[in-house]
């Protein structure tokens, strides 16, 4: 009998854990992604980052939920940028010699902030997930430079007594607010690296 217990219950963990771990959430780029001319580098500053989370409520499993915001934010501006230039140079660290290696660069892409803000709360008898993120960026070309703030937001929402699962509910959201981020960054990203080295 108390084996049979101890394999349910086994089941029963290797079956949350298996469903948490399939909650990563996938990046989706723009489609068909020019790529652009030239030595072009971008700098991510260290402490960039600011969450904010408001849970009111346990409902939905909303103790599972764990996004690693920070690393989505960081590898969606690597991965555009990678897509974008043809020869890139990545930075990271507390600051860097502007002056110096803007005679290396055609442009420099610098991140200075980005902020994810999370909220979840039961009203009636729907559990309401929204996302909300935030990404100031330069670009800057020689002594020009060009201030950039994209945003974007998306809300999930479902019957607390009808499956809910605010693990697949806050991937859906958090997919869907990247994906409108993303491309708000790249068209802002093409248009003033363009604008800047004409």
């Amino acid at each position: 009998m108390l084996k049979l217990i101890l394999i349910i219950f086994i089941t029963l963990i290797y079956s949350c854990s298996k469903n948490f771990k399939e909650a990563d959430v996938n990046l989706i780029f723009p489609r068909n992604i020019a790529k652009i001319e030239g030595k072009h580098a971008i700098f991510i500053k260290d402490n960039n980052f600011v969450q904010k989370r408001d849970f009111k409520s346990d409902d939905c499993e909303s103790w599972a939920v764990d996004l690693k915001l920070q690393e989505l934010f960081d590898n969606s501006f690597l991965r555009l940028s990678d897509m974008m230039f043809k020869n890139l140079t990545v930075y990271r660290g507390k600051s860097i010699d502007l002056e110096r290696k803007l005679k290396q660069f055609k442009t420099i892409i610098i991140i200075e902030k980005n902020l994810a803000l999370t909220s979840f709360s039961t009203i009636g008898n729907n559990g309401i997930f929204n996302i909300k993120l935030n990404s100031n960026f330069r670009i800057k070309s020689g002594q020009n430079e060009i201030k950039t703030n994209v945003q974007s937001e998306q809300n999930w929402k479902k019957n607390v007594f009808l499956n809910c699962k605010l693990v697949d509910g806050s991937k859906k959201a958090s997919e869907e607010a990247f994906k409108s981020l993303l491309n708000q960054a790249y068209n802002n990203i093409y248009a003033s690296v363009f604008s800047l080295s004409r």
